[in-house]
């Protein structure tokens, strides 16, 4: 706007010094311009997403930028990173100089607010170098996917122990400790001192010994996903978040029943998540209830019934009466 002014008063006036001041502004604006595309000019930039990240929990994220040019530095840039249902990136991270051939990495927090995968698009490079006059800015394609575990909460004690916390009950049942029953293939999250070497190395595959469980108890969770059919928009919306809750809930207990030494498996309508023995990562659960979805009533298969093996049942509640609350471990 300056500029602008003094060539009108330039034009108006036809005073030399007001011609020479604005062709000093304008020279300013093309060196700004110019030394803006150089600073933005062969820039590489690199995403690194954590392995797991918890809804509505804060996580952390690397951007790695590198110079490819031979000669000239990078100066003051500012990228802003967006996820594919973003108007706008949450967090930026500023670099100040990258040296030629250089590279440098910041990180920076982002929460995610529902579970699920939650992709990104692209990243926005932006900078004012040198004189802060003139913003210049550039998006480029940085695709990646980050699956998004549901929210965790603190579980109260009592609730486990009414499905067996402290009850010795022996079985002979694939577990994790005790005499060797058998082998199996290998699945993602098997501790790596159970794989049966000598048997994998005849049989060209990764197994794994299968052993009679010491474990105090199996717990297995009951969570109903079919939403209710001939409802209005606003009761559509409380069975949602109430589901939500219901996984979340599901979630949180087998993670608190694993760490009380109880083996845990989560049934569906039409699906069984894998079995996860005490000890083993819960992740294969995680990630079960992270990709599932509400299904039509009128269209979805039998309510989830309780195994016929021994061990405890809970049936996780889906009431939008009832808001989540989060309780204390005792």
């Amino acid at each position: 706007m300056v500029t602008v002014g003094v060539g009108l008063a330039a034009v108006n006036t036809g005073n030399n010094l007001l011609y020479l001041v604005l062709g000093l502004m304008l020279s300013l604006l093309l060196v700004s311009g110019t030394l803006s595309d150089v600073a933005l000019w062969r820039v590489r930039i690199s995403r690194r997403l954590p392995h797991h990240a918890f809804a509505q929990t804060p996580f952390v994220v690397e951007l790695t930028l590198r110079n490819t040019k031979r000669r000239l530095p990078s100066y003051a840039l500012e990228v802003e990173d967006r996820a594919l249902d973003e108007a706008k990136g949450e967090r930026s991270c500023f670099f100040l100089k990258i040296s030629p051939g250089d590279s440098q990495a910041a990180t920076y927090r982002r929460t995610a607010p529902r579970r699920g995968w939650q992709r990104f698009g692209t990243v926005t490079v932006r900078t004012r170098y040198p004189f802060g006059l003139i913003e210049k800015g550039r998006s480029l394609p940085l695709a990646g996917d980050l699956l998004v575990y549901p929210k965790l909460r603190a579980v109260d004690a009592r609730t486990l122990h009414v499905f067996g916390v402290g009850e010795e009950t022996p079985s002979r049942c694939a577990g994790e400790r005790g005499e060797v029953w058998g082998v199996r293939e290998y699945r993602s999250g098997d501790e790596a001192r159970s794989i049966h070497w000598f048997r994998s190395a005849a049989t060209d595959r990764l197994v794994v010994r299968e052993q009679t469980s010491s474990t105090r108890s199996q717990l297995t969770l009951l969570l109903d996903q079919a939403e209710p059919a001939h409802v209005d928009d606003d009761a559509r919306e409380r069975w949602h978040r109430a589901f939500e809750d219901a996984v979340s809930l599901t979630a949180s207990v087998a993670d608190a029943a694993l760490r009380r030494a109880i083996a845990v498996e989560v049934r569906v309508r039409g699906a069984i998540s894998p079995r996860v023995a005490p000890g083993a990562p819960p992740d294969p659960i995680f990630r079960f209830l992270a990709l599932l979805t509400s299904v039509s009533a009128a269209v979805a298969p039998p309510p989830p019934t309780a195994p016929t093996s021994a061990g405890r049942t809970m049936r996780v509640p889906v009431d939008p009466a009832v808001e989540a609350t989060d309780r204390e471990v005792a």
